[in-house]
């Protein structure tokens, strides 16, 4: 598995994300981009400076899959409308991923990887450095690891709230999409990883409801996360739909099922209790809340379908 590094520019991520897709003037060779290299989505240095971004960079890495021959100019005007050109290769691409923010030119790294030329092969001495920041790969005890760490690093969660906020991009610019594994036979939503990891990190593990945390009394953190709209409901793992909670509000949750109210972030119970969330600091936006919903009944909708067949 290689690691390379494209230069993009911020216009681009959206499309990027949407499509998991990329052009490029020409193919490397010796060696080739193999299926599962990863693509280091890098910001131009003109607009690293405009969004004081000169420390982060790379947020995003795409996970190559193949490639398709764009002999006259037809793909790259429909995949890329407003660009005003068009490109002979066409990367297409099966995952994007988020990374903890970071820039190449700020790791002591032994290659210089500055230029305009795409792709451009990180040398794998290098890559080792690289691994640390990307995201979703690797076992959950890695993940588990990389976020810690980020989160030791990090001035006021700089990088906590950095990935969260890559990780509702990637959401909110492909809110249908469903992603699905199969686990003896078995097929499943896929899950986000290290987004309740980050969130747990935000709130050191407390319950955003009661505010309880297991640390002081048993010498360790330990939290849950629940979905506001079900997954098997079409909710998506975004950060405004999912909330940490401890074991026993996480558990009455789902048996007594509360009307979550989104313009007071409380819990209404069938009996008329009203639990409101002590803790809110990620759950400030109303419109993302309201969007939410509206996904989740598409979604929905199509999970049924994928059910079916």
């Amino acid at each position: 598995m290689n690691i390379w590094r494209l230069n993009v520019r911020e216009s681009q991520i959206g499309e990027c994300i949407h499509h998991k897709k990329f052009a490029i003037s020409a193919r490397p060779k010796n060696p080739e981009i193999q299926k599962s290299d990863i693509l280091l989505l890098q910001l131009v240095s003109s607009d690293a400076v405009k969004l004081d971004k000169q420390d982060a960079r790379v947020e995003f890495a795409l996970i190559f899959d193949h490639y398709e021959h764009d002999y006259d100019g037809t793909l790259s005007r429909a995949y890329w409308p407003n660009a005003g050109k068009t490109w002979p290769w066409i990367m297409h691409c099966y995952e994007i991923v988020p990374t903890i923010p970071f820039s190449l030119e700020k790791l002591k790294l032994q290659n210089n990887y500055a230029g305009q030329t795409n792709p451009v092969l990180i040398s794998s001495k290098d890559s080792k450095m690289i691994f640390p920041f990307l995201l979703r790969i690797g076992s959950i005890d890695e993940i588990e690891a990389k976020v810690s760490k980020a989160k030791d690093i990090s001035k006021n969660n700089y990088y906590l709230w950095a990935m969260l906020q890559s990780n509702d991009r990637i959401v909110e610019d492909s809110p249908d999409e469903i992603g699905w594994i199969t686990e003896k036979a078995t097929k499943k939503i896929k899950r986000n990883v290290e987004l309740p990891i980050i969130l747990k990190e935000l709130y050191n593990y407390s319950c955003q409801v009661c505010q309880y945390n297991f640390s002081p009394t048993y010498g360790v953190p330990y939290s849950e996360t629940h979905h506001v709209v079900w997954l098997s409901r079409g909710g998506l793992d975004h950060s405004n739909n999912l909330i940490v909670v401890c074991p026993n509000h996480h558990r009455i949750i789902h048996e007594a099922k509360p009307v979550f109210d989104r313009e007071k972030l409380s819990f209404v119970y069938e009996n008329g209790l009203q639990e409101t969330l002590q803790l809110n600091n990620h759950l400030k936006d109303q419109f993302m809340l309201r969007k939410i919903e509206e996904w989740a009944t598409v979604r929905r909708k199509k999970i049924m379908e994928e059910k079916l067949k």
